[in-house]
């Protein structure tokens, strides 16, 4: 198995089947493992590298204080998703546990306790006929937010020990085209001011750092979106790649960028907001799925039924945008068409400072949220040499979403 920072998403539900027939048919995931107890039912999604575990609490699970402490520390695969306003069981579907792979378990354990983390099972070993895995749960200070990390020894199972091979997995193989290849990034709403704190919980934590979304990007007001109705301040981190006592090495399709988002004061009803509201509190809002070929991803998502929210007209008749695109060699029809947003990076010139003329750029679109509330969603994302979000195409994507949450109190999948 690759080395890496990401393992695979959580997302907790009611209706497991539901949701697993939506990332089959909408999203082009396979389902390749599942397991099944008492108390809960598990299924394994994949598209490449991207890995989504659906877990259902059933019946037999009831949430009294003391069964969650006891299922949580005997079971470290099951862990329950709550409200972080009232300590109550979600209702509705909500992606809780970003679940990652550490190279020293104890050493990010530490790292946690000292840094003021919650420890929900500490390292424990859990195992099958095809070999062992170390394995503990820490508490996010984001939200309804776990972390599962993950130590790989010998093991030579296809998911995790317990998990059993789906008998469908050869066939759905075959339709599998590889236009999703691993998730690029996650990205989590926060409440307002929070994000210093977030930022220097996870440096401690997880010995990850900032990572700039912009060149010109303040410090400490991070990337601003000020436009009208929007208001909106973003920041983003990636693993520390010089760190040995933190998450592994980034340099996979697996490694992992987080990217926070919370409300400027005075904006009134932004998606933020709309987000926290429905959400519950803070949480993961979406996340960026990578592909090789947006427009053909796009295709695809669209055979399957899946909506894409549609970014402003005006984008494609903006005079420098316009040029952009022609200097990397797209016609703006072909982009159009798709809805995909395209954005440039520059070389710098370490000698003079002086950008330089490049063929690096990103391409972006939404999907409109994929459950019923207006809470989680996805991105396609495709790079050319770009390793940041297409800070030119922020605004854009940022207010068609807006537009649609705003006009779409109830907006479905």
């Amino acid at each position: 198995m690759e080395t890496g920072s990401l393992h695979h998403v959580e997302i907790g539900t009611t209706d497991g089947e539901a949701v697993v027939g939506l990332f089959k048919t909408k999203y082009g995931f396979r389902f390749t493992a599942q397991r099944t107890c008492s108390y809960c039912k598990q299924w394994v999604l994949e598209a490449g590298k991207a890995v989504i575990l659906v877990t259902e609490a059933t019946s037999k699970f009831h949430l009294e204080e003391n069964d969650v402490e006891n299922v949580s520390y005997n079971d470290p695969l099951f862990n329950v998703w709550s409200n972080p306003e009232n300590n109550r069981f979600y209702d509705q579907n909500t992606v809780f546990n970003i679940a990652l792979k550490v190279t020293d378990m104890q050493q990010v354990v530490n790292n946690v306790i000292e840094g003021g983390g919650v420890v929900v099972t500490p390292p424990t070993s859990i195992k099958d006929e095809h070999g062992e895995i170390d394995i503990a749960v820490v508490k996010s200070c984001i939200g309804n937010v776990y972390h599962t990390l993950l130590s790989y020894h010998k093991y030579s199972g296809h998911f995790l020990p317990g998990f059993t091979t789906a008998e469908n997995t050869v066939i759905e193989r075959e339709i599998n085209y590889g236009l999703v290849t691993h998730i690029d990034y996650i990205a989590f709403v926060c409440d307002q001011g929070s994000t210093p704190h977030i930022l220097k919980w996870y440096e401690k934590c997880f010995c990850m750092r900032r990572f700039f979304i912009n060149s010109n990007e303040d410090e400490d007001e991070g990337f601003l979106i000020s436009d009208t109705g929007i208001g909106m301040r973003i920041k983003a981190m990636e693993y520390w790649k010089c760190s040995e006592t933190g998450l592994t090495s980034g340099n996979s399709k697996e490694s992992i960028r987080f990217v926070l988002v919370e409300s400027l004061k005075g904006q009134g009803a932004n998606q933020v907001n709309i987000f926290l509201e429905d959400h519950g509190g803070p949480g993961v809002q979406h996340m960026g799925l990578y592909t090789p070929d947006i427009r053909a991803a796009i295709s695809s998502f669209k055979d399957g039924g899946a909506p894409f929210v549609e970014p402003p007209q005006a984008y494609y008749e903006d005079e420098l945008k316009l040029a952009e695109m022609k200097r990397v060699g797209f016609c703006v029809e072909e982009l159009m068409s798709s809805g995909v947003l395209l954005d440039t990076e520059a070389d710098v010139d370490q000698e003079t400072e002086n950008q330089c003329e490049n063929h690096r750029y990103i391409l972006q679109k939404f999907t409109k949220p994929i459950f019923s509330r207006r809470t989680f969603f996805l991105e396609l994302i495709q790079r050319v040499g770009a390793q940041g979000f297409g800070a030119g195409n922020i605004t854009a994507l940022w207010r068609a979403v807006q537009a649609y949450l705003t006009h779409n109190k109830n907006s479905s999948s």
